[in-house]
């Protein structure tokens, strides 16, 4: 009987001890996840249905600031897109000073990309003290072909980024779709492009990453091409893509696979995605990870950063869909930026209005097994520890 009553007491002693401990745990506040909106669209005409493709890079003349640029989409013919510009402090990342001038990069009045353009990709290259801006552009509607224009930095690396100064390469694009034999396109767009130095050899090694239509369907994954200029590309089909697509990784069957960044961490490469899952469904964010930049590429699970999982953040009057994602690291801190915009009345993505978003990305998930972990919207654990 003692005994028993002995263990009575304490079942209730460590009752009243965890009923403490929840308490207090339960008045710990959570901070909520920081997303805010950098570039509404009602801004300015040019950008009034949306804003997209965050490329942003540090200012190589001034230490402190950053550079954007981005694109806008008209209400008045969404047909058409354009390309701006806008700086940050690197002390102030969510607070983005557009250009009164923009936009800076139209549709060209004759050629190949006089229909609709939209940019793919920003590099500046230190040797040229210039920008190389990689778009999409069409002669229609849709864009189908990849295209390149360079730009001077100019003495503060931004003020000298005019229409009169960006200067297309040659006038075809620098990789067209490419119709026969394995390849099947009819349209490539989308360039998510990296260079690397090649110590060895002593030279510059350049990746694409891009999209494709055509036998295989509307945008169902990533192709590779590589260059030694980054003006004159060559095709690659990965022969053990187990879809037989020739694409650089396994992508969900029926999802569209569409604007992308790449980018590095430690000796790990990522792509950050944008995927439609249900032909566009649900527009996402998606990661796959590499430990070369050619080969060896892994898609995550598509739901893995959802934005359904950002807690206290997410609406769906607000963050439906998530597109055009891009992860930069900013004074130590990492922040996703993307383009996002609420439930269309019609469902169907394609009416939404988008405005560009940054969200600060303070919870720590690991990839693939060997390759680095990431940073993603979410709130932050102990030590590191995946929740």
């Amino acid at each position: 009987m003692r005994s028993a009553l002995f263990l009575l007491a304490a079942l209730l002693l460590l009752s009243g001890l965890g009923n403490r401990v929840l308490a207090s745990n339960a008045a710990i506040p959570v901070s909520p996840i920081r997303g805010e909106v950098i570039i509404n669209r009602t801004t300015a005409a040019w950008e009034s249905q949306q804003v997209q493709e965050p490329c942003i890079l540090p200012n190589p003349k001034d230490p402190t600031r950053l550079v954007m640029f981005y694109s806008g989409v008209p209400t008045t013919n969404r047909n058409l897109c354009f390309i701006g510009k806008a700086w940050a402090l690197k002390s102030d990342p969510f607070t983005w000073h557009q250009d009164e001038h923009n936009p800076v990069f139209s549709p060209g009045k004759q050629g190949w990309d006089s229909g609709s353009i939209r940019l793919d990709a920003v590099l500046y290259l230190a040797e040229e003290d210039a920008y190389y801006l990689y778009y999409s552009g069409t002669t229609a509607s849709v864009q189908d072909r990849i295209g390149l224009a360079i730009c001077p930095a100019g003495a503060d690396g931004y003020s000298s980024v005019t229409p009169a100064a960006i200067q297309r390469v040659g006038a075809q694009p620098v990789l067209a779709p490419d119709p026969a034999a394995p390849y099947f396109e009819q349209m490539a767009s989308q360039a998510a492009v990296l260079r690397e130095w090649e110590a060895k050899e002593q030279h510059w090694d350049w990746f694409m990453y891009y999209s494709y239509r055509g036998k295989d369907g509307v945008l169902p994954g990533l192709r590779l091409a590589t260059s030694r200029d980054g003006k004159a590309w060559t095709r690659h089909f990965n022969e053990k893509d187990p879809r037989g697509m020739g694409q650089i990784f396994q992508s969900l069957a029926g999802a569209y696979y569409e604007w992308h960044q790449v980018f590095k961490i430690g000796g790990t490469y990522l792509l950050s995605i944008e995927v439609g899952v249900s032909a566009g469904k649900r527009w996402r964010p998606v990661i796959a990870v590499s430990q070369h930049p050619a080969t060896g590429w892994a898609q995550l699970d598509v739901n893995t950063l959802l934005q359904t999982k950002w807690e206290g953040l997410y609406r769906d009057d607000t963050l439906y869909h998530v597109a055009t994602p891009a992860f930069y690291q900013i004074a130590d801190k990492w922040y996703l930026y993307a383009q996002a915009c609420p439930l269309p009345d019609n469902r169907n993505y394609i009416d939404g209005h988008w405005d560009l978003w940054c969200f600060a990305c303070d919870r720590l998930i690991p990839t693939l097994p060997g390759c680095a972990s990431i940073y993603i919207p979410g709130q932050p654990t102990a030590a590191g520890t995946m929740r």
